[in-house]
């Protein structure tokens, strides 16, 4: 009878574990993502899971995490890898199905219209003006091995000239030009742009930024440059050998969901996936979209590895 009565209490013991296994997902994500509190109460009283979100970094770290833990993922879903890294995870076979598009942006210089008001330099029109004198010490962009913005913008540049000669020699331009490389999204908006006490007017960020940099007087903080972007697109996923994949797939299908749409805008400053939902009203005069954009037709994922050795030449050297 004791030794039954064990086996009955560790019978137990074990299907607790199971079930709270089951009930949790967990979602894996960039670090720009944001879900609020109250979404987070709506998806687990809707669907009875326990969210828990795990934070990778950059979009390139995220993947290659994702890519490196693939046999025993550290996530059921995620969120944020985008087209410019999409390929690595299909080429490792890392997601169950398809991916599914959440938001796109569309990626830009943008500059500070305050500290450009208060100097004698007259703003760039063009990411191709950026390695000339006048722009010297001013522009910060991110790691393209790291940063999808940043490896958005070096497809940008590999579509917007001939051939990789005058690709390199623009780059090299920017490096004479005192160009800082750093190294995620956040730090160069958020620590290197002057808006927020650094000391680069001109950052490489997204067409809908300056929605987030209108000033309590309703007059705009910054601007983008909006010509010859190029438009991101984020995705999410079931993992393959996730541990909860019916949990996985209720997150992915709640991120495309009205709820979670009609947040992305305030939320991540970026467009929802789904054009029927409303966008804010200064969105119209703050945060439209690129008027022109480069690089939809490039073959990212075949030339991704020789981009980026060649980009590092150029720095390293």
């Amino acid at each position: 009878m004791k030794k039954l009565a064990i086996l009955a209490i560790s019978a137990l013991a074990l299907t607790g574990c199971s079930a709270q296994d089951i009930t949790l997902v967990r979602l894996a994500a960039h670090d720009s993502f944001v879900i609020s509190d109250e979404l987070v109460a709506e998806f687990e009283s809707e669907t009875g899971y326990e969210l828990e979100i795990i934070r990778l970094g950059d979009t390139g770290s995220l993947t290659n995490q994702l890519v490196l833990t693939s046999n025993a993922p550290v996530a059921d879903a995620f969120f944020g890898i985008d087209n410019t890294f999409a390929g690595v995870a299909t080429d490792n076979d890392i997601v169950d199905g398809q991916m599914q598009a959440i938001d796109y942006s569309d990626v830009c210089f943008n500059y500070d219209l305050d500290w450009f008001g208060e100097s004698s330099i007259t703003p760039p029109t063009s990411w191709r003006e950026l390695g000339q004198e006048q722009y010297r010490g001013l522009v910060v962009v991110t790691n393209p091995n790291f940063s999808s913005p940043g490896l958005a913008f070096l497809a940008t540049t590999h579509a917007g000239f001939e051939t990789s000669a005058e690709v390199f020699a623009y780059w090299r331009s920017l490096r004479d030009n005192d160009l800082k490389v750093a190294g995620s999204w956040e730090d160069a908006y958020f620590v290197d742009f002057t808006r927020y006490g650094g000391d680069r007017p001109i950052v490489l960020s997204y067409a809908s930024s300056p929605s987030a940099e209108v000033k309590e007087d309703g007059t705009p903080g910054s601007a983008a440059l909006r010509t010859e972007c190029f438009r991101q697109i984020e995705y999410a996923g079931v993992l393959n050998n996730a541990a909860n994949t019916p949990g996985a797939k209720a997150i992915v299908e709640f991120l495309l969901g009205d709820s979670f749409q009609a947040s992305v805008p305030e939320n991540m400053y970026v467009y929802p996936i789904n054009e029927a939902i409303e966008v804010p009203e200064a969105w119209a005069k703050f945060a439209q979209p690129a008027d022109s954009l480069l690089g939809e037709g490039l073959e990212i994922n075949a030339n991704r590895d020789q981009w980026l050795t060649d980009w590092s030449d150029v720095f390293d050297n």
